[in-house]
């Protein structure tokens, strides 16, 4: 066993011929901030444990187990609690799938300027944060830098090959519809989310990554919508706020109030009471 990645929020350890993701409470706004956010790896771990539960019959994921038990001594303690997934290696696509089904972020500011988004073209006379009549898929490229870019769907089947980007185009909307539905009977608004496929040895296409996190999507309360505004996202939205008003200087980072820490953390708890029905175990 040997650890072969650190990345912002996530460690990555090899076991034999699988891997085990640890999600950490490191938290980042561009870059890495001093800070752990409590609570912020379980949630994500866990709530992705959820969805590849749920969608198991829908396509196929890397999901082994989440139960520490099963995995190495080293990872059954309590720093690991809750924070790990031993899931199969995989060939990851080098692309973000993301499906849409309210406008708003860069879809809103491109649909704006009355540019199309990936190769879409929208509806005229949509409000910001308008549900769309029918979901888009907007594939990204997935950079090392983090500067990812906007791709067709013409592109992405460049890349991919027809078969795997109808099949991703096609899964991606069709898990998300079925979250919509789940998440808004829950009181929850997903407008976009984004997900991550690979190969596996035997050419199969598999769900990999996390999915429906907090991190990979835009959540909000059906409560608080606005039609035509803005909504709040939530997740770390307030200490992405606060950072992104000031100059990135190191006394600006190394001196966030804990007050927003801690509010980002209960955000994380709160989102993931209210879609698994369950608190997170300490």
């Amino acid at each position: 066993m040997k650890k072969i990645y650190e990345g912002k929020a996530r460690d990555i350890y090899e076991v034999e011929n699988d891997l085990i993701l640890v999600s950490t409470d490191r938290i980042s706004v561009h870059i890495p901030l001093p800070y752990k956010v409590k609570y912020k790896g379980q949630v994500l771990n866990k709530m992705s444990e959820f969805w590849f539960n749920k969608f198991e019959n829908t396509i196929p994921n890397h999901m082994i187990t989440a139960d520490t038990k099963s995995m190495p001594k080293y990872f059954q303690n309590e720093d690991f609690l809750n924070r790990c997934m031993l899931v199969k290696k995989l060939k990851m696509l080098p692309f973000e799938c993301i499906v849409r089904g309210h406008i708003t972020g860069t879809c809103w500011e491109k649909y704006i300027k009355g540019e199309d988004v990936c190769g879409i073209k929208l509806e005229k006379g949509l409000q910001q944060s308008q549900k769309l009549s029918y979901p888009i898929f907007t594939p990204t490229t997935k950079e090392p830098n983090g500067k990812d870019t906007n791709v067709t769907f013409e592109e992405f089947k460049k890349s991919i090959g027809l078969e795997f980007a109808t099949k991703i185009r096609d899964k991606s909307i069709e898990i998300y519809l079925m979250a919509y539905d789940y998440l808004l009977s829950k009181g929850i608004i997903l407008a976009d989310t984004k997900m991550e496929f690979g190969i596996d040895e035997f050419d199969n296409l598999i769900l990999g990554d996390e999915l429906l996190t907090p991190d990979s999507s835009r959540f909000w309360l059906a409560k608080d919508f606005k039609l035509g505004k803005t909504q709040t996202n939530y997740d770390r939205e307030e200490l992405r706020n606060f950072v992104e008003s000031r100059s990135m200087t190191d006394e600006n980072i190394s001196n966030i109030p804990k007050e927003i820490i801690f509010k980002v953390s209960q955000k994380y708890l709160d989102i993931y009471k209210m879609v698994t029905g369950h608190n997170i175990v300490c």
